[in-house]
């Protein structure tokens, strides 16, 4: 859902800025959304109100059409951006921030990966998956 947050992406001025360029509610990425949504939100009721917020945001309808929010989507932080302008649809403002709030960083995998080769190496390939999960879990 990086889609959400990322708002300079919508901004008709990066979009047009290469003529091969799509917006990111056209590409690839849409079917993935979906299936975020599907997760974050598994009772069509409440599924179909976000999705409904959404267009608003994309389509640039509703409080997004104030020319202050369009012009800010390019050059404000999105956090700020987001608690500025995205009161109007509280469901997507709530996801918005949630998923900023989230790290990017793969360092606490790398780490698990780290102490379980260090656990089971070639000397030790005589583990059972089981006992290594153990180790490197306790």
């Amino acid at each position: 859902m990086v889609i959400l947050y990322v708002n300079r992406y919508y901004h008709d001025v990066w979009v047009n800025e290469n003529i091969t360029r799509q917006a990111p509610h056209q590409d690839e990425i849409s079917s993935e959304r979906g299936k975020c949504l599907k997760r974050y939100y598994p009772n069509p009721g409440e599924r179909r109100a976000i999705s409904m917020e959404y267009a608003r945001f994309l389509g640039t309808l509703g409080a997004f059409t104030d020319p202050d929010s369009l012009r800010d989507r390019r050059f404000v932080d999105t956090k700020c951006w987001w608690i500025l302008y995205g009161s109007s649809t509280l469901n997507l403002q709530a996801l918005a921030l949630k998923l900023i709030g989230q790290s990017c960083s793969s360092s606490c995998y790398e780490k698990n990966w780290s102490t379980y080769s260090f656990i089971h190496s070639l000397n030790r390939n005589k583990l059972t998956p089981v006992r290594a999960k153990y180790l490197v879990c306790a």
